[in-house]
């Protein structure tokens, strides 16, 4: 008896770059990123001196929302990709901005 094959239905994502929301705003990114800001950051306490241990909190808090939020200029990117792309790139290259298109 000869055994067929048989064939599974498998649902195949057509992308899989998308960023898996939690909530309307927040990405599961974002969550990940504001966890791992919160170890650095209690890692990081111990080497800050106990009178501005909470400046250092209120500051790292802050640097951890801005970081997440999404710039105007370039809405597809986090800010933290925008300002690594702006240190990264090239200073001596220009690129014309053509107004009319858009």
């Amino acid at each position: 008896m000869e055994r067929g094959r048989v064939m599974g239905n498998y649902n195949i994502p057509k992308e899989i770059s998308t960023k898996l929301k939690i909530n309307k705003s927040l990405y599961l990114f974002d969550l990940l990123f504001i966890i791992c800001l919160l170890i650095v950051m209690m890692m990081l306490g111990f080497f800050i001196h106990p009178i501005i241990q909470t400046p250092f909190y209120v500051f790292m808090g802050i640097l951890g929302l801005l970081m997440i939020v999404r710039p105007s200029t370039n809405p597809p990117k986090w800010m933290y990709e925008a300002l690594l792309l702006t240190l990264v790139r090239k200073k001596s290259t220009y690129c014309a901005v053509d107004r009319e298109q858009e």
